[in-house]
């Protein structure tokens, strides 16, 4: 499907189609309304090179994480590749570490680069007004579709993909629950994200809603993203002060892999003095065979979804903002089923 089968199905010409493309203002309503119409039912794609020749914009899609090395993130690549191996578009890929200077510096290159688009887990969240702002001004100045990925921006103009953390946390918390624990705790870093709040929200609201007391000493909350290795010395703590809990929500993979390296180390047996379900899968403790149920986020989904809607927008020029949830699914290990 070309340029020149659009216009003959609208019966337009090939200007006037290239001009419905680059929103141009010089088109009659209607006019516009029929070609988007075609290009909807056609599922047709823009050339990227035609396009990117037009507008001067590179054949590119900016891609900013906070890391790339861990088993969420790295399968979101996974997926973002899925979607545009075969188009004509590459991506750019930044890694921030979730701060700001390095989200301002790779923005300012894409700015230079003319990418025709980003995908963007933004740090914004853990920054100090300012630099917040900054990166929102950054973003304001692109003249190109953003698609945010994992992270939602307040009150922002653009579509994204995202996992339901309440829900996810709350199903998770319940399953501990119906298998008659009491004495049942949480460890949630990144609580001054939004997907931080969530799952807290989720933990907090199933042990409401089954009447269970949230005991603090059981609970460890942090602002920022942790290390595994200061999960590995919190949770030590927690075991010689005797905090350990019979049951227990952990808000990462992260975190999953360190208590499991402390409380095996204290003597602490999965699945027998403890129950666990985490918030993602953890290839370390599956690679180990330790008692361990999570929630299984398709993030390969998660990746491929917000590539095709950064693809989609492209074309759409009705200025709707779309979201997409990626459900999440139960595993249990054995102790829990």
């Amino acid at each position: 499907m070309t340029i020149r089968d659009i216009a003959d199905l609208a019966g337009v010409s090939k200007s006037t189609v290239s001009r419905v493309i680059n929103n141009s203002p010089n088109v009659n309503e209607k006019t516009r309304e029929k070609v988007m119409h075609i290009m909807d039912e056609t599922n047709f794609l823009p050339s990227a090179i035609a396009q990117g020749l037009s507008r001067h914009y590179a054949n590119t899609i900016g891609v900013l994480l906070p890391e790339t090395g861990g088993p969420f993130f790295g399968k979101v690549i996974q997926g973002i590749n899925k979607a545009l191996i075969d188009t004509p578009y590459t991506i750019l890929l930044c890694c921030t570490e979730n701060k700001a200077e390095y989200e301002m510096r790779a923005l300012d290159n894409l700015l230079q680069q003319k990418v025709s688009g980003i995908l963007l887990t933004s740090s914004s969240d853990f920054c100090e007004n300012e630099s917040a702002r900054r990166i929102r001004k950054t973003l304001n100045s692109f003249q190109v579709p953003i698609v945010l990925i994992d992270r939602a921006l307040k009150n922002s103009m653009w579509g994204g993909v995202y996992s339901d953390n309440s829900a996810g946390a709350y199903m998770a918390t319940e399953a501990l629950i119906k298998k008659g624990f009491k004495k049942i705790g949480a460890f949630i870093s990144d609580i001054s994200l939004s997907i931080g709040e969530q799952r807290y929200k989720g933990f907090t609201q199933a042990m409401d809603d089954y009447g269970i007391p949230v005991e603090e000493e059981f609970v460890v909350t942090e602002k920022f993203p942790l290390s595994m290795h200061e999960v590995y010395l919190k949770t030590c703590e927690m075991a010689e002060a005797g905090n350990i809990p019979e049951a227990i929500f952990l808000g990462n993979g992260i975190i999953a892999d360190g208590f499991y390296k402390a409380i095996l180390e204290k003597g602490i047996a999965p699945g027998k003095d403890v129950h666990c379900v985490g918030f993602d899968y953890s290839q370390f403790l599956d690679i180990i065979h330790f008692p361990y149920s999570y929630l299984e986020r398709n993030s390969v989904l998660l990746g491929e979804t917000a590539a095709k809607l950064l693809l989609k927008s492209f074309s759409d020029l009705s200025g709707i903002r779309q979201e997409y949830i990626i459900p999440s699914a139960l595993r249990l290990d054995g102790s829990l089923q």
